[in-house]
C-alpha cells in the first residue's frame, strides 16, 4: 500500500497525461486496498466525471489573474482519453505495478483500434478531405483545416516534404479551387500562419486529436498527443 501512496503523492495535481493517469491508477489501488472499490470500470466512470468537472472548474478560474487553466485542459483531455481507451486502461489498472513506459505506450503508442486494420489510406484520405472542406466552409476555421492537413503530412501518409511538394499535394488532395490559408503548409502545424495564443492553439490541437481519434488514424494521434504535451510544458 505504501508504494501506491507514494505514487499518489508524487502525481497529485500533475499536469501531464502520464502524471494524471498514474494518479488515477494509484487512487484506484488505494481505494481497492481499503475495500471501497473492486471494479476498475466503475472507478473509471468516476474518473471521467471528476476530470470533466475539474476541467470546467479550472476553465472558470482561468479567467482570473495568476491562475493557470492548464490543469483543467489536461483533465478534459484525459477524460476524453479514458472514454476512448477504456478497456486498455482497465487492463492496466488491474496490474500490481506499472511503469512509465507502459503508461507512455498506452498514451502515445501506435496500438491500433480493433477495426483499424480494415481501413485503407483511401479511407483516411476521404475522411480527412471531408473534414478540411467542412472547416473551409465555416468562417474562422481555415487555419484549423490547414493544421489537420499538416498532421496528415506529419503522419507521412502523404510522402511530401518541401513547401512546393506540400502545396502541390494540397491541390491534388483538396482541388485547385481552394487555396490554403498558408501557402507554405508547414508539416509542423504550429508554424502554419500561427499568430494565435497558446490556449487557442491548444484548443485547435484538441479538436484535431478528437477527429483523428474518431477515424482511427493512430499514428497522427500519437504525434498530436506529444505536441500537446510540449505545448502544455511551455504554458
Amino acid at each position: 500500500m505504501d508504494k501506491y501512496r507514494k505514487l499518489y503523492n508524487e502525481n497529485f495535481l500533475g499536469t501531464s497525461d502520464v502524471s494524471i493517469l498514474k494518479f488515477y491508477y494509484a487512487s484506484f489501488k488505494i481505494q481497492q486496498g481499503k475495500g471501497k472499490v473492486s471494479d476498475a470500470g466503475g472507478f473509471l466512470d468516476e474518473c471521467i466525471e471528476i476530470a470533466a468537472d475539474t476541467a470546467k472548474f479550472f476553465k472558470v478560474l482561468g479567467y482570473l489573474p495568476f491562475v493557470n487553466s492548464k490543469y483543467g485542459t489536461e483533465q478534459e483531455r484525459i477524460s476524453k482519453f479514458i472514454k476512448l481507451r477504456r478497456k486498455d486502461i482497465e487492463i492496466l489498472f488491474l496490474k500490481d505495478e506499472i511503469t512509465d513506459n507502459e503508461v507512455e505506450n498506452l498514451l502515445y503508442g501506435i496500438t491500433q483500434h480493433s477495426d483499424t486494420k480494415h481501413k485503407t489510406n483511401d479511407y483516411y484520405f476521404e475522411k480527412t478531405k471531408e473534414k478540411i472542406l467542412k472547416c473551409y466552409s465555416i468562417q474562422g476555421k481555415k487555419q484549423l483545416g490547414d493544421r489537420i492537413f499538416g498532421y496528415l503530412l506529419k503522419s507521412e501518409l502523404l510522402q511530401v516534404y518541401t513547401p512546393e511538394e506540400r502545396l502541390s499535394a494540397w491541390h491534388t488532395f483538396i482541388g485547385n479551387d481552394i487555396a490554403p490559408s498558408d501557402a507554405k503548409l508547414h508539416a509542423n502545424p504550429k508554424l502554419n500562419r500561427s499568430r494565435i495564443d497558446n490556449l487557442t492553439l491548444s484548443e485547435h490541437l484538441e479538436s484535431i486529436l478528437d477527429f483523428y481519434n474518431e477515424i482511427g488514424l493512430e499514428k497522427a494521434v500519437a504525434i498530436i498527443r506529444k505536441d500537446i504535451e510540449k505545448l502544455s510544458a511551455k504554458a
